[in-house]
């Protein structure tokens, strides 16, 4: 069995190129096709919390499972927010592979699944893109944005605007502007697509403020009393997601809108995977709203897993 660090994994696999890895898993995952059960998460102290999630894979046959610590403010330490393992297995005779390094992984591949929602879901040719956030995950995103797509500009915003500062300065050799806004209201306004990569519990962005055309990719809240946005931002998107199940469970957002009454029995999600295979509907005219609901898969860990490990062998 192969230990593979972050180090390793860091520059040298792109999230453009998990891209097409996250299609094939995405449609297996709304085909039936793979197994991700409930995930387990176990409160620690005031900090963080600590996570399980396993399942698996049947093309390729690959079963495992990722052990997490779920620290939000850790990333103010140096520290990734998610510290931990995948352990992936072969499924044919039940031989470990590899473990591999938690934080590259993750970053990795859910912003190779914002990208493919983006590509799917949002208007064609996106130029503007936003970035609420100036972690991790946020930082991914914008390589993800630049490796995908031909932006004119990107915008970032966070809470704390010396971080965002950070993260620009980052990317001193970017093709086009990375901008810091101080503002949320002036970062989305004219903004193809937003993404929301923090660790708020509690809604920052105003539905009233977004614009007809736009796509979100909800991404920092993956848990039941997390959200990023407000009821009325559900209210207006045509709302997707990585698995219905999951939503059904840990979308903080579409589940306190339900119990708000802002949404109705009649709401629809759909899974993303049932798009990319052409069983449900996208995008259909250019003032949707559309959001991305993502809560993380270990199906998804599974596949870049298997691709990091094939990869760098």
């Amino acid at each position: 069995m192969r230990v593979i660090t972050a180090k390793d994994v860091l520059g040298r696999i792109t999230v453009a190129e998990l891209v097409p890895v996250m299609e094939a898993a995405m449609k297996d995952i709304s085909a039936g096709e793979a197994l991700h059960p409930p995930r387990f998460v176990v409160p620690i102290n005031e900090a963080g919390r600590m996570g399980m999630m396993y399942g698996a894979l049947h093309n390729p046959p690959l079963h495992g499972a990722k052990v997490l610590s779920l620290y939000p403010d850790a990333p103010r330490h140096g520290l990734s927010s998610h510290q931990g393992f995948v352990l992936l297995f072969e499924s044919e005779h039940g031989r470990p592979v590899a473990a591999i390094e938690a934080d590259a992984l993750t970053a990795l591949r859910t912003a190779a699944v914002s990208m493919l929602a983006t590509c799917r879901l949002g208007r064609a040719d996106p130029r503007i893109f936003t970035i609420c956030g100036a972690g991790e995950q946020a930082e991914y995103h914008l390589r993800g944005a630049l490796e995908c797509f031909d932006p004119s500009e990107i915008r970032i915003w966070a809470r704390r605007p010396e971080a965002a500062r950070d993260l620009a300065d980052r990317f001193p050799d970017a093709p086009v502007p990375v901008r810091v806004c101080t503002s949320l209201v002036e970062a989305i306004t004219g903004a193809d697509v937003i993404t929301t990569a923090t660790a708020a519990r509690s809604a920052f962005l105003a539905g009233a403020d977004l614009e007809p055309g736009q796509h979100l990719n909800l991404v920092g809240a993956s848990l039941a009393d997390m959200r990023e946005v407000d009821d009325t931002a559900v209210a207006r998107m045509l709302m997707f997601t990585d698995s219905l199940d999951s939503s059904s469970r840990e979308s903080g957002e579409i589940m306190e809108a339900r119990a708000a009454g802002a949404i109705d029995a009649a709401y629809q999600v759909t899974e993303l995977g049932a798009v990319l295979a052409g069983a449900a509907t996208g995008r259909t005219s250019a003032t949707q709203i559309t959001g991305y609901k993502s809560h993380g898969l270990i199906v998804q860990d599974l596949a870049a897993a298997w691709h990091i490990a094939q990869t760098l062998a």
